[in-house]
């Protein structure tokens, strides 16, 4: 049997098999069936290997072991003989990881490969990817596969896919819905077909939940508080009502069961955070937008593009943090160069001098903004200048003071670390496709007319910047698979000296630095038009070798002080209005995801009419109607005319109520939460 189509999932089966589910071009979905094991990998003494795979033929997750040759360390390019040890379960490689690290061996065991999901090394071993279109012909037990489609494509076609939304109203005791609560009403909503379950008891509404979802046939099921309490509650209501074995809402007949952990808790930066656990519905995609970068701030194409190119099964895609989908992307080449994953990398950070410690350990270079008020200031930008800097200048863990080329002639400014000349690095190499399709779609983004395509490129662009961004972060990142702080100290060397380069021209063109802060640049000239703005642009990408975009002139710029100190400049706090009408905003409330409404919207509005004018005089004219607007938010406050929600004030707590010494309101609102049962 052939079949030609769009893969949209794939999963581990019975023992020995990995399903895929195909999206025909008709709008039928097809499931089909492939012989496949996963595998982990461990290094050790010839002796230790000896005595691993002695214990390994009578291990129970243990299918198969042989002995084969890998590169096991990133600094290395020799291959030697390690144990692959094939499992039974696909699922089980951690839990089998975490056996090996317990097990009483002569020589230490490294493990490898253990935490990458069975559908992200199909997709590596199969060269497959989310929504690949592709033609598959069932052979016996085996699929033979042939792909239509490249990750590098930018027209890609997406199969018309079929969506449904899910939402569940409680017959909540109190304030705080708890899985002790009744089920009230279940919406099931696609397209214009809006199925509201209300009659019989609980059991009746579930069947029909189920009845609803089977007649429908979605690819994409949207669950409104999915992951965090919808799906974990209906679980718990099915088995309750002693049904588990009906809430089936995946195309194969898995039930949705109730899991050991809804999820876990972890500290990062000062903050606890929670993931929750999801599941998964076989055959079709789970979407949670509330709780997830990728999706909730790209939207569908984003999180297409970010799966297609990052190879990451589109429900884990949607969940993962963008490191994750970066970490995916590593892997892959990794796996190519036949270079194990380790599961838990433990590389010491190279031994330092006083000298240079304190010649690298610097950041990025910065410009104090001139406080005040200016007119005709252009903005110049470096695209993605941190990730070109590790593609241009070959950034990469086993490349900056690698142990083939002590004598390389690539030198990194400032600390003298010497760069690979011989090979590209792990992290170039995974860089490379992404600045790639994100140059390419911001010029289709800004030539499009077609608003439904311009809308979808500028998704993409939004999802790739989100990795690129965070490609710099990861370099000294402790769980990073090819990360070392020496990377990091030599992209903020390098854009230490092309910011102060790229300010050495302007200067010498007749400009004034009025700010600069890592990768952009504000300069003025007493009669600047565009065009010199533009001249400048050039001259400098011609000079530094890497793409810059001018952003514009504005009409008005705003550089502002500290609130303690007002001698002081903020770094990142600035507004200002654009020659063609549009804002730039930073740092402010406007900006911040803690925001209160009422101040956002005051602010929104105050900007509005300082805007009108297009020139700092003309704007000056418009104080008295702002302050006037400052004094309307003010009386409705005062007169109860704001809605109560609009004052709301977020904060995230890094501890439990019962924690706090202290009576602050924030507390006070976390133990009334308690009290109601929440944690």
């Amino acid at each position: 049997m052939e079949v030609e189509g769009w893969l949209l999932d794939v999963y581990p089966g019975r023992d020995g098999e990995m399903v895929a589910w195909l999206k025909k071009d008709d709008g039928s979905a097809v499931r089909l069936t492939d012989g496949w094991r996963n595998a982990i990998y461990v290094s050790s003494s010839a002796e230790g290997l000896e005595q691993l795979a002695e214990w390994a033929e009578h291990q129970y997750m243990v299918f198969s072991c042989e002995y084969v040759n890998r590169r096991v360390n990133v600094f290395e390019y020799a291959k030697r003989p390690v144990l692959k040890l094939t499992l039974r379960n696909a699922d089980h490689s951690e839990r089998l990881a975490k056996e090996l690290e317990m097990l009483d061996v002569k020589s230490p065991l490294h493990i490898f490969n253990a935490d990458l999901m069975p559908a992200q090394t199909y997709f590596f071993e199969k060269e497959l990817f989310p929504l690949a279109h592709v033609r598959a012909e069932q052979a016996g037990a085996s699929i033979r596969w042939k792909t239509l489609d490249s990750v590098m494509s930018e027209d890609y076609k997406i199969p018309p896919l079929r969506k449904a939304s899910i939402r569940v109203r409680v017959d909540a005791s109190g304030r705080i819905p708890k899985f002790s609560d009744p089920i009230g009403m279940i919406t099931v909503t696609s397209g214009e077909t809006v199925t509201e379950i209300v009659e019989g008891d609980e059991r009746a509404k579930i069947i029909s939940l189920v009845d609803a979802i089977r007649g429908l046939d979605p690819d994409i099921v949207f669950v409104e508080q999915g992951d965090g309490f919808t799906t974990h509650y209906l679980a718990e209501r099915a088995w309750m009502n002693g049904i588990s074995d009906r809430l089936v809402l995946s195309r194969d007949r898995e039930p949705l069961r109730r899991l050991a952990s809804r999820g876990t808790s972890y500290m990062a930066y000062g903050k606890v955070l929670r993931t929750p656990t999801s599941h998964k519905l076989y055959g079709r995609i789970n979407l949670d937008a509330e709780n997830y970068f990728v999706f909730s701030e790209c939207g569908l194409d984003g999180l297409f593009e970010i799966a297609r190119l990052c190879r990451m099964p589109l429900h884990k895609g949607s969940r993962a943090s963008i490191g994750k989908c970066l970490s995916s992307l590593q892997a892959y080449v990794a796996f190519k160069d036949e270079l194990l994953i380790p599961w838990k990398p433990s590389r010491a950070e190279i031994p330092k001098t006083a000298k240079t410690l304190l010649a690298g350990d610097r950041g990025g270079f910065i410009y104090e903004p001139k406080v005040g008020l200016h007119e005709g200031v252009g903005e110049i930008d470096f695209t993605s200048l941190f990730p070109f800097i590790m593609t241009e200048h070959n950034i990469s863990a086993e490349t900056v003071l690698c142990w083939c080329c002590p004598d390389s002639g690539t030198r990194v400014p400032d600390v003298g670390y010497h760069i690979c000349e011989k090979r590209d690095g792990v992290i170039p190499r995974s860089l490379e496709p992404i600045l790639t399709k994100r140059v390419d779609y911001k010029v289709k983004k800004k030539n499009e007319r077609d608003p439904e395509l311009k809308r979808i490129y500028t998704s993409r662009v939004d999802a790739l910047k989100g990795i690129l961004v965070c490609s710099f972060g990861y370099l000294s990142y402790r769980n990073a698979k090819f990360g070392l702080i020496d990377c990091h100290i030599s992209v903020c060397a390098y854009a230490r000296r092309i910011l102060l380069e790229t300010a050495r021209i302007a200067e010498m063109r007749g400009f004034e630095v009025v700010h600069g802060i890592v990768d952009s640049l504000w300069v003025k000239r007493p009669g600047a038009t565009e065009k010199d703005f533009e001249e400048l642009r050039r001259e400098i990408q011609a000079a530094i070798g890497l793409p810059l975009a001018f952003e514009g002139v504005y009409r008005w710029v705003a550089f502002l002080p500290s609130r303690m100190h007002e001698d002081v400049p903020v770094l990142n706090r600035y507004f200002g209005v654009f020659e063609d009408g549009s804002m730039k905003v930073r740092g402010i409330e406007l900006r911040r995801r803690d925001g209160i409404k009422v101040v956002t919207d005051c602010q929104s509005e105050l900007l509005r009419l300082l805007a009108q004018g297009k020139t700092l005089d003309e704007a000056r004219r418009f104080i008295p109607e702002a302050i006037q607007a400052v004094r309307g938010f003010a009386d409705r406050i005062r007169g109860g005319g704001v809605p109560v929600a609009d004052l709301v004030i977020l904060n995230s707590l890094s501890k439990n109520h019962d924690q706090y010494n202290s009576s602050l309101v924030q507390v006070s609102a976390i133990r009334q939460l308690a009290e109601e049962g929440l944690e």
